[in-house]
């Protein structure tokens, strides 16, 4: 008998705990697609409830045929159980099914949600792949596709080439009022501040960095509001105001910490390390940039600033006289170069002046060399002075030439009787428009760009694009294409130029200019600083401002003579 009533309670149970797992399930179903995401997240340290959560979004979204929001619940799926085929696998399913219909969403959505799983995990030559895999696309798909492909470009230093996709998919979303709260949008705004950060665009960084915390406040996104701030705190370094740069990233540690980022928590670790040894703290330095290190033991992710962290690292090590750990740093900076190599495909044009690959190989040797006392001080010395003489030899004739290569640029362009671009100018007529613009436009628009040129209104420093735009009754944009169209440049390169022109000429006529330091010529001729002036006459002549004044004193010394 008692055996008959413990069966039954058995019985019981199981068929109560069946009856209350269906409920739930019935009820799961019943909650939005966001309430089951904020459930997901909220559960996730318990892996056995977050993998219910996920694939009670994945039913729901099953049972309301919504193809977007399944692969939301297969990446969560893959993501709590860290098994990535989960979702690619899916991704891949849905290609195959959806390729054989003609529809302009569809496959090109699954592309760019699979590019964008691979860019986040640093996979960018896999993420590009499936980013050109999109065909056809029109519209946010497009915009988006776009943000990505100037995140690549930015990956690789390419500048220009990711402010030129930015603001393509910029153009096209600002004027789309509800996508101004979505991550997207507001997360290319902040792409945008970081490349004309990078540029050393300081007044460009921050005018995008204020569009950006406005939208997020609008769209109460405080992540993006904080890290929008993030951001103000990389203009405030880049400005030297490095206490209020600190109290920022310091601010945004716990934010990431409890997003997870570890990607932006490695650099900014990094950033705060730089930022103490620019304030002198060299104690919390050292401490935030073996926290980064950390990070980087513990999750294999690294960051942009990461490189930093290690060559501070090796040279505390180096002031400690520690072999080994110097070892370790060196290894450590060969690994995350050849990583970086790697996914650019191609070699590395800027090393770093300190340790560049093959200098780091030879450290390395040397260092175990130390380590292991295997070779005899005398034969250490011939190798060093072997090397010394070698290096040497190399940085002699890499002068010479140099010097050889700037001197037939100085004469080339003292010799020419106005300085003019090589490139011709397309003549403005109907079948040259590739922008659709009206020839009325154009020529009113070049008409205006000409007596701009000849009333040198280029000097005025607070000249940009919109404020010649203003002048010229047109917009942005119109005067933007044509200056791209017809002088076959950007619009900061065109002004550069003529600022650039006009800097030569008067120092090749006017020997009171020659007298002139280099940031008093840079203010006449409309430059906010020395060193903005610098890098543009470098780039339009190949030589420095300070080369081409010092041989010009000199040819009018032996002329005078």
């Amino acid at each position: 008998m008692k055996k008959i009533f413990v069966l039954l309670l058995v019985i019981g149970l199981s068929l109560k705990v069946y009856s209350q797992n269906h409920i739930k399930q019935d009820t799961l179903l019943r909650k939005s697609f966001q309430e089951l995401s904020d459930l997901f997240y909220n559960s996730k340290p318990d892996t056995l409830k977050a993998v219910i959560y996920a694939k009670a979004k994945y039913r729901k979204a099953l049972h309301e045929k919504d193809t977007l929001e399944m692969l939301n619940g297969k990446y969560l799926l893959a993501d709590i159980l860290n098994d990535e085929n989960i979702y690619l696998n899916f991704c891949d399913s849905l290609i195959e099914i959806t390729k054989k219909y003609l529809s302009k969403k569809y496959p090109s959505i699954i592309h760019f949600r699979k590019g964008k799983f691979f860019f986040h995990r640093r996979r960018n030559g896999e993420a590009l792949k499936e980013f050109l895999l999109i065909d056809n696309a029109e519209g946010y798909t497009s915009a988006y596709k776009n943000m990505y492909l100037g995140l690549i470009k930015s990956s690789v230093d390419e500048k220009e080439n990711a402010l030129f996709f930015y603001l393509k998919a910029f153009n096209y979303l600002k004027n789309k009022n509800k996508l101004h709260k979505t991550s997207e949008y507001l997360s290319l705004l902040n792409n945008i501040t970081s490349i004309h950060l990078r540029k050393g665009s300081l007044d460009s960084a921050y005018y995008y960095n204020e569009k950006s915390i406005r939208a997020s406040i609008e769209s109460r996104d405080t992540l993006f509001e904080n890290f929008s701030y993030f951001m103000r705190s990389l203009i405030d370094f880049d400005n030297k105001k490095y206490e209020k740069a600190l109290t920022g990233f310091l601010r945004f540690v716990p934010i990431i910490t409890e997003d997870e980022n570890y990607v932006l928590l490695n650099q900014t670790y990094s950033l705060i390390g730089i930022t103490y040894d620019s304030i002198n703290n060299y104690s919390y330095s050292l401490k935030y940039h073996k926290k980064a290190d950390s990070i980087y033991s513990i999750k294999n992710i690294s960051s942009k600033r990461l490189e930093d962290s290690f060559k501070f690292l090796l040279k505390h090590y180096k002031a400690k006289n520690n072999l080994k750990k110097q070892l370790f740093y060196i290894n450590r900076l060969l690994e995350l170069k050849k990583f970086n190599l790697n996914e650019k495909n191609k070699i590395n044009k800027t090393f770093t002046e300190e340790y560049d690959i093959p200098n780091l190989i030879l450290e390395k040797k040397q260092v175990i060399e130390k380590l292991e006392n295997e070779v005899g001080e005398s034969r250490k010395n011939k190798i060093i002075y072997i090397s010394l003489l070698l290096l040497s030899f190399v940085l002699i004739g890499y002068q010479i030439k140099r010097k050889r290569t700037f001197k037939k640029r100085f004469i080339a362009l003292v010799n020419q009787k106005e300085v003019v671009d090589k490139e011709e100018i397309q003549p403005v007529t109907k079948t040259t428009n590739k922008y659709e613009l009206s020839y009325e436009t154009i020529s009113a628009i070049m008409k205006g760009l000409e007596t701009f040129e000849k009333n040198t209104d280029f000097l005025d420093s607070k000249i940009n694009l919109q404020l010649l735009a203003d002048r010229l009754d047109t917009n942005t944009s119109y005067l933007s294409k044509v200056i791209n169209q017809y002088k076959n440049t950007s619009f900061s390169n065109y002004v550069n130029q003529l600022r650039i022109k006009y800097a030569i000429e008067k120092l090749k006529n006017d020997t009171l200019w020659r007298k002139y330091t280099i940031k008093a010529i840079a203010q006449e001729v409309g430059f906010k600083n020395a060193e903005s002036f610098s890098k543009a006459f470098f780039k339009h002549t190949g030589l420095k401002p300070s080369y081409f004044i010092k041989e010009l004193v000199k040819v009018n010394s032996y002329k005078s003579s």
